[in-house]
């Protein structure tokens, strides 16, 4: 009788343990270097990597497209900096049975990422306070180039792909300065509001 309980109990938690959905923390980095951590079962991961290998495949010809219309514009006089632009990459963790413990990995894995860009952050501030006049312009004038080129690449792919390629939390310098005014505009019917009242 006993083995007959103790058969009947493997057999419900094998099932139960089947029916479970198998879950994975995918470590992505887009295009602009940025990493991020997303929990994904084993369609959402088959799908990520579809688009990666699509978004892969026309980089090559968008990255040479890109370089020959700002090697042609003669206003450009640093060098194109797409060669810092990589196509996106995912690279997927350990299986979890349970979705809330995945996410807490996930949770964990940013909480690092985003204390160590903190700590990389604060570094490149002290080097740039050590820099002179003229070579913080240069250093400035590196960034703009490869935010330009970088916008270029997910543009023209967006285009071609028929899709966005998706990144994490960048606004570009152009997005920055659309949504100043938008910002403004804001805070004016906001205060206009409040002097109606």
């Amino acid at each position: 009788m006993k083995r007959v309980v103790f058969a009947l109990a493997a057999l419900l938690g094998f099932v139960g343990a089947a029916g479970a959905e198998s879950v994975a923390v995918v470590q992505i980095t887009d295009m602009h270097g940025q990493v991020g951590y997303q929990v994904m079962n084993h369609e959402e991961y088959a799908a990520l990597m579809k688009e990666i290998k699509e978004e892969t495949a026309v980089y090559p010809a968008i990255a040479a497209e890109c370089k020959k219309e700002w090697e042609a514009d003669k206003e450009n006089k640093l060098t194109f900096q797409g060669n810092r632009v990589k196509p996106r990459s995912a690279k997927k963790g350990p299986d979890f049975m349970d979705r809330e413990k995945a996410d807490k990995k996930r949770s964990q894995l940013e909480d690092r990422a985003t204390a160590k860009q903190a700590e990389e952050a604060q570094k490149e501030d002290k080097a740039k306070g050590r820099l002179k006049d003229e070579d913080l312009a240069k250093e400035e004038a590196h960034t703009k180039a490869f935010e330009t080129a970088y916008e270029m690449i997910t543009k023209k792919m967006g285009d071609k792909l028929g899709r966005p390629v998706p990144s994490f939390g960048f606004a570009s310098l152009t997005d920055d300065k659309k949504e100043a005014p938008k910002k403004e505009e804001k805070k004016e019917k906001k205060s206009e509001k409040k002097e109606k009242k």
